[in-house]
């Protein structure tokens, strides 16, 4: 039986480190996507902006996605979108507005919706730099450069597919997005923004 076991192990363990090694950016990233759309994340954030000859300006937040779904809190605002409305809260001037976004601007907004636009007009690999075995790092470059970004790249924890970053390059610009006590959870949160007296500014 023993002589049988390792017979085995021997035959099988080749296949399971071909598999291992045959992982793609492509595919980890999908996996990605898809626990996003299956699961919440809810982490805080630092995002800096770095411009050429300028000093790099960093905000922090929090923020929960699931799907094309969000909600989040930056600099005393509140955003959400449910699917149909972006609502936008202001604290300073006690107004939330609300209004039916573009395509286009729900990508400006949400990092993950947009890399997984660009994962279709995209080359998808695995950062050659990237010797982390706790982690998977992936940039998708895209094929036609006149897009203006010039490299969209997230780090993705092995196992968890939790994301610790984010980085868009652009011509003139670098924009980072760090994330900490990121977690996903299978619970759905409310994402619509309810503010009793406030003054509602309907623009759908």
């Amino acid at each position: 039986m023993k002589k049988l076991m390792y017979l085995l192990l021997g035959l099988l363990l080749p296949v399971w480190i071909v598999a291992q090694n045959n992982t793609t950016a492509d595919a980890v990233l999908l996996d990605f996507l898809t626990k996003i759309d299956n699961q919440t994340l809810t982490a805080n954030f630092t995002i800096t902006v770095t411009e050429h000859a300028n000093q790099p300006i960093s905000y922090t937040g929090k923020m929960q996605m699931r799907g094309d779904r969000f909600r989040l809190n930056m600099l005393g605002n509140e955003g959400a979108y449910d699917g149909k409305t972006y609502y936008l809260f202001s604290e300073e001037t006690n107004e939330l507005t609300l209004s039916t976004p573009t395509h286009a601007e729900l990508l400006e907004i949400n990092p993950v919706l947009f890399a997984r636009q660009l994962q279709r007009l995209s080359t998808v690999r695995f950062n050659a730099s990237n010797k982390d075995n706790k982690r998977y790092l992936i940039d998708l470059v895209p094929n036609n450069q006149e897009t203006g970004i010039r490299k969209f790249s997230i780090k993705l924890r092995k196992g968890s597919l939790i994301p610790e970053e984010i980085t868009v390059n652009e011509s003139s610009t670098t924009t980072t997005i760090r994330f900490s006590e990121a977690t996903f959870d299978t619970m759905m949160p409310s994402f619509v923004i309810s503010k009793p007296g406030a003054f509602v500014n309907d623009l759908r």
